[in-house]
């Protein structure tokens, strides 16, 4: 269990980072009250694995109800346990968005004796979730399903409409802490529930977010070095590259927390999104060649699950004969770190053993706690999203006046 970052490529004075760490106090920040995500690490997981022991009999599929922060992170776990595939004989399946081709076929193709449904929203009245709820709820009467709260958990703050709903329909629920924002709710119920049903290791997703409370300074180095590249015009913060498949989600969930948290006022830092190797073959030549305005972000797994070995004798390259495939996507990422080294480009490498839950917990940790030192640096709120909602308001209205 190890995650290393590196920073030796960000070409930065460290007086430079020191002064900022010692001018803002940033270890300081490190708590429950600066940062109320942390109190996830209390969450009562006796409670999660009973009740999910009691529903894995009976289901082999749980489909997660959510928008943004209600699933992108349990996406990002998910990918990196199964890339999409079953797991344990489990599965999970995502309504995260109302495209009605997508969410038609998804019903079509479920086996709903052997699904079970978890609507996730804080406020209780995100409008897809709610639309999707009421779907669901009219296909369960249209397949005359007995007692259907037997199939549905609600996960959203006390006291909200679902946990009504959940009483109502003799349901499970499981409340979020109010101050723990959406996008940062990974590690509550909002993550660990589905993360059980699947069979993931929850207990050692939370020691692994626990280590980086215990010692920050990768994280918080992370943030500063960050930030000091933002005041140097580098406005883009690419996720360059995560060099697995199993990781592509979690730069999904990187982008929302990164963009929406500090997207205010006239700041931020543009969140984008790349995958190794492919990605090499698409954007490596802009940002080589291109305006010095990004700061790039490097994973790389020493240890892949599985690993495939070239012939003896390969047609067209011989040099590559014998090799692992492992061994040419890490020279891969070496020749690339190296190539925009050489252009001074700034990059943080983060090395991860292996895609453990322990270390996936501790990405998730670490880029959660950089985004409130980067927001303390840049005098900007990481909580909240008043721009997003103003967009919400105007689509309840167009629906209220049609």
């Amino acid at each position: 269990m190890a995650v290393v970052f590196s920073f030796e490529g960000c070409n930065l004075p460290q007086l430079e980072v020191q002064k900022l760490i010692s001018k803002y106090n940033l270890f300081n920040l490190v708590n429950e009250k600066e940062m109320p995500f942390i109190k996830s690490l209390q969450t009562n997981l006796k409670e999660i694995k009973d009740v999910i022991g009691s529903l894995k009999n009976k289901f082999d599929t749980l489909v997660v109800v959510g928008m943004g922060g209600s699933s992108l992170g349990t996406k990002a776990i998910y990918n990196t346990l199964t890339c999409d595939e079953f797991n344990h004989g489990r599965k999970l399946v995502f309504f995260d968005n109302i495209d009605p081709t997508y969410v038609k076929r998804c019903i079509d193709s479920l086996d709903w004796s052997k699904t079970v449904f978890a609507f996730i929203s804080k406020s209780g009245k995100t409008l897809e979730t709610v639309s999707l709820l009421n779907v669901i709820k009219e296909e369960f009467r249209k397949r005359r399903i007995a007692n259907p709260g037997k199939q549905m958990i609600f996960i959203g703050d006390p006291g909200n409409a679902f946990e009504k709903l959940s009483k109502e329909n003799k349901a499970f629920f499981f409340p979020i802490l109010p101050e723990i924002g959406g996008r940062f709710s990974v590690l509550t119920p909002v993550g660990l529930v589905p993360a059980e049903f699947i069979g993931y290791g929850t207990k050692e997703l939370l020691d692994g977010a626990r280590a980086v409370v215990e010692s920050p300074k990768s994280a918080i180095y992370l943030g500063v070095y960050k930030y000091l590249h933002y005041l140097r015009n580098r406005t883009i913060s690419v996720m360059m590259m995560t060099y697995s498949n199993y990781l592509r989600e979690f730069t999904e969930w990187y982008a929302q927390l990164w963009a929406e948290s500090l997207g205010k006022d006239g700041k931020g830092q543009t969140p984008m999104k790349a995958i190794g190797t492919s990605s090499q073959h698409s954007v490596l030549q802009l940002f080589m060649d291109g305006h010095d305005d990004k700061i790039y972000q490097f994973f790389i797994i020493e240890n892949y699950r599985e690993d495939v070995r070239l012939p003896e004798r390969t047609e067209i390259l011989d040099f590559i004969a014998g090799k692992k495939l492992s061994d040419i996507i890490k020279a891969e990422f070496e020749g690339t770190v190296k190539a925009l080294l050489s252009r001074k480009r700034p990059i943080i490498q983060v090395e991860l053993d292996d895609l453990s839950p322990w270390n996936l917990g501790y990405l998730f940790m670490s880029y959660m706690v950089a985004t409130v030192v980067i927001g303390k640096l840049m005098g900007v709120n990481p909580y909240g999203q008043p721009a997003v909602e103003v967009g919400k308001k105007l689509a309840y209205e167009k629906l209220k006046k049609t």
